[in-house]
């Protein structure tokens, strides 16, 4: 290095005024000065101190991004590195950013202050950019309204919502005999197969065809055969048939009925057989099943009650004092006897000879002797 000094006695300045080269160690003991120190080496001029940046460096951290910590004083910093390209921190600070933003991560929506548009977010199928607002995609049967998205269901879908939950609705459909129409073979329902837990259509031809008729009783027998109730379904006879064009019940066996109602004409081409019983005991109430009481007073007198007429409208009861021991001529009396009503004008008619006999008829109110035989 080269000073340039004055001659004589250096007190403290060295000016650039005549070179001289100084050799060995130069010391001064006194503060000198100078406007330049050139560096022959760097072949430039030297900095003063007025021309130093820094004076201090704190920290010596590798990488480490270098800040101010005052005037001619910096620092490096631990939490602010940059390395391999990446600045590393832990939070930043900024007005605006500028970039593609690759590589940023973990952004949650709620530490974002404002609003991302549209148009800087990746979405996938469903949703679309309307004026940089996010708007859902709105396809074939669905809506948009202020409560969110939805379901555009007909008002004749079958289809309803009931507590947030699509439901099949029978309810929001029209009747199949709307117009005229109604319901054809060819018509379809919808069945559940329990055993495979899937959902299928059927028609209602197939529905009667091939299930109702196999569950419900087929007819039996022939034509005009009355059906009967049997084991597994209906049965029937060929001797109980009923003929409709000629409006004829036809029985080949018997009728037992406790009553019979014949509105207009009993025509009888066989034998009537009516019941006929003999009483001994000297009191007797006509049962429902009477119709020839044979009284065998041999022993005791017998008197002989008859129902209320008023519930036999039309009943016939014959009465007969029998004697059945043909030797012996004598015998008690036998009385008819009733307690609502008259027979004929009385309420009380007797038999005294063997084998006479009444018949009576009642006619709601009274009964009346419509045959008579004997005293």
């Amino acid at each position: 290095m080269a000073y340039n000094v004055l001659k004589g006695v250096v007190e403290g300045s060295v000016d650039q005024h005549g070179d001289q080269e100084i050799g060995g160690v130069k010391i001064f003991k006194n503060t000198i000065s100078a406007s330049v120190f050139y560096d022959t080496d760097a072949e430039s001029p030297c900095a003063t101190m007025k021309d130093v940046a820094l004076t201090e460096l704190k920290g010596a951290i590798p990488g480490a991004v270098i800040t101010c910590a005052g005037p001619l004083s910096a620092q490096a910093n631990h939490d602010l590195i940059f390395k391999e390209g990446v600045l590393s921190t832990r939070d930043i600070h900024a007005r605006h950013f500028a970039g593609s933003g690759d590589g940023l991560v973990n952004l949650k929506a709620e530490n974002l202050i404002g609003k991302v548009k549209a148009e800087n977010i990746s979405f996938g199928l469903g949703i679309k950019d309307i004026r940089g607002t996010l708007q859902v995609h709105v396809g074939p049967g669905n809506i948009i309204n202020d409560e969110g998205l939805g379901i555009s269901l007909s008002p004749a879908s079958g289809l309803s919502i009931k507590s947030n939950h699509l439901v099949v609705d029978a309810s929001k459909t029209s009747e199949i005999n709307t117009g005229g129409q109604n319901l054809s073979d060819q018509d379809l329902l919808l069945v559940t197969d329990t055993s495979r837990g899937t959902l299928h259509n059927t028609t209602l031809g197939n529905l009667c065809d091939n299930y109702i008729n196999l569950k419900i009783p087929q007819p039996a027998g022939s034509i005009n055969e009355i059906q009967l109730k049997g084991r597994a379904g209906f049965s029937s006879s060929s001797k109980l048939t009923y003929d409709d064009s000629r409006n004829t019940l036809k029985v080949e066996g018997k009728i037992c009925t406790s009553n019979m109602k014949i509105e207009q004409t009993l025509r009888c081409e066989g034998a009537v057989i009516g019941a006929i019983k003999t009483i001994t005991q000297e009191a007797y109430e006509v049962e429902e099943q009477d119709y020839t009481i044979l009284c065998n007073s041999l022993d005791s007198p017998i008197t002989v009650t008859l129902p209320p007429a008023c519930n036999h409208t039309g009943r016939i009861l014959n009465i007969k004092k029998a004697n059945q021991n043909k030797y012996s001529i004598r015998s008690f009396p036998v009385a008819i006897y009733v307690q609502e009503g008259t027979i004929d004008i009385n309420d009380k008619i007797v038999m005294k000879m063997n084998y006479s006999s009444r018949t009576l008829q009642s006619d709601g109110k009274n009964w009346w002797v419509i045959g008579t035989k004997g005293t």
